[in-house]
């Protein structure tokens, strides 16, 4: 095995030889010890960067021990004999390290392949487990230096496996590494007893993601998919935990009348109706079919836009085709040129909002937005946060127009303000004020380009005497009438 050894290094310095004698002229000697000691130290970056000091650890330490005192003697202003003695042990060692670093390169590489694939993915950041391996590492490239090469290649392809564990376990500590947090501490917090089939749930995704990894370590996309499914379901387990233990900590009637207001929260805006005589089940069947209508209605519209917008591109071509426009023609077209980016308009604004948040028709030259799902505090004119989504695709509607000028209505019940028409006007008004104020605020449009107007109790657009009539009158309407309107 000595013999082979010997045979590998001469090659490579046979090589090495024939390579600096044809590509490179011979470096020309210095008696100036700064720039002797400098050149070491630039050779030992170099050799560090082409790994030469994990591939001949033993005789890199050595070239580095020789440059340490080759640049302490220059600090002590030592004689130039005695630096450059340094330097020369620095040099001959560093050359012997790159010698057998290149036969390390031969003989471990597939080792290096997988120690190069787990450093990749960041796998010495993991520490204990990846300097455990490295460690392995260092004795075969130690072995080598010290003309062992039966040990190092005995054990090449289990420090090889070791890699590849490692490089898979940092995969799996970039992907899952925060569900697999979540998960202990759920442990912690005994989640299993108090949500035991979410935490099956919760576990079972991590496990997968898990498993996947192991056999796909490569498969990115995947992964990524994966790890976000065991997220989502360890903080739905986290939710579940949390609601179990509140409706634990409710009556059984608490637990049935704290359901039917989340079910009429959803049920108003639809105008559903007063479902509270129904169960549960019932409850949700009919907000299922308040939805299929308003899909159904909403689908009638946009097919009502379709045959218009075919109209007008109808009369448009006929237009365009005649020749010496009376100026009524001209009128006539520019009025449906006009139509026609009205219309688009409000095809595109239609598709910003959800049945449930707000309800969009045209009102003569006007843009209505019924805000079904704006909330105030009763009796306040207060934006709560939960508002904010809302206002925002408002924002988005009014600048799909430009510089429109835009009227913001406030509107409330009988009910509110003790049942007073001045005191509901009033209110009216202020939550009509701090909408203009939010969109003003938000750089929508310029102040003097929006109004708004409390109308009270006085434009009911359903009768005060039902709780279903009541919500539809609570609210906020937004007029946009576009420039030239």
């Amino acid at each position: 095995m000595k013999k082979r050894l010997r045979f590998l290094l001469a090659g490579w310095v046979f090589v090495s030889i024939v390579v600096c004698s044809t590509t490179q002229a011979p470096a020309a000697s210095s008696t100036n010890p700064e720039q002797l000691v400098s050149q070491l130290e630039a050779d030992l970056a170099t050799a560090r960067s082409n790994q030469v000091d994990v591939l001949a650890p033993g005789l890199f330490s050595d070239a580095q021990s020789a440059f340490i005192k080759a640049k302490q003697s220059l600090e002590k202003g030592a004689k130039l004999s005695a630096i450059s003695d340094y330097v020369a042990q620095g040099n001959a060692s560093l050359k012997k390290a790159e010698e057998i670093a290149q036969v390390s390169r031969t003989v471990l590489r597939e080792t290096n392949k997988a120690r190069d694939k787990a450093l990749k993915v960041g796998a010495d950041r993991l520490g204990e487990p990846y300097m455990d391996v490295e460690k392995q590492y260092l004795k075969l490239t130690t072995a080598i230096e010290n003309d062992n090469l039966s040990y190092a290649q005995r054990n090449a392809a289990e420090v090889q496996a070791a890699f590849r564990d490692v490089e898979i376990m940092a995969i799996k500590n970039s992907a899952i590494g925060t569900a697999r947090k979540m998960m202990a501490d759920a442990d912690k917090a005994r989640v299993q007893k108090i949500a035991p089939m979410a935490y099956s749930d919760a576990l079972q995704a991590l496990n997968e993601a898990d498993a996947y990894i192991d056999n796909n370590p490569y498969a990115a996309e995947t992964i990524s998919q994966k790890a976000a499914h065991a997220e989502f379901m360890a903080r739905r387990m986290m939710t579940i935990s949390e609601s179990s233990q509140n409706f634990k900590a409710m009556t059984p009637e608490a637990s049935a009348l704290y359901v039917e207001s989340l079910i009429e929260r959803l049920g108003g805006p639809m105008n559903a109706g007063d479902l509270r005589d129904k169960g549960v089940e019932g409850q949700l069947n009919s907000l299922t079919g308040a939805v299929e209508t308003m899909e159904q209605q909403t689908k009638s519209l946009e097919k009502d836009n379709q045959v218009y917008q075919a109209r007008a591109d109808t009369l448009e071509q006929q237009l365009s085709s005649l020749t010496g426009y009376s100026r009524e023609q001209e009128d006539a077209r520019q009025k449906l040129a006009v139509e026609r980016e009205f219309n688009q308009q409000f095809n595109t604004v239609q598709r910003y909002f959800r049945s449930d948040e707000a309800e969009v028709y045209k009102q003569g030259s006007q843009l209505v937005i019924r805000m079904r799902g704006i909330r105030f505090p009763a009796g306040q004119a207060t934006l709560s946060p939960e508002n904010y989504v809302l206002l925002s695709k408002v924002q988005q509607a009014i600048q799909t127009f430009g510089q429109p000028t835009v009227t913001i209505e406030g509107h409330t019940d009988t009910t509110e303000g003790a049942g007073s028409a001045q005191t509901n006007q009033e209110l009216s008004q202020q939550r009509a004020e701090v909408v203009k104020t939010y969109l003003v605020a938000n750089k929508t449009l310029p102040a003097n380009r929006l109004r708004a107007t409390g109308y009270g109790p006085d434009r009911p657009l359903a009768p005060n005497t039902t709780a279903e009539g009541r919500a539809t009158n609570r609210r906020i309407d937004v007029l946009i009438t576009p420039v030239d309107k």
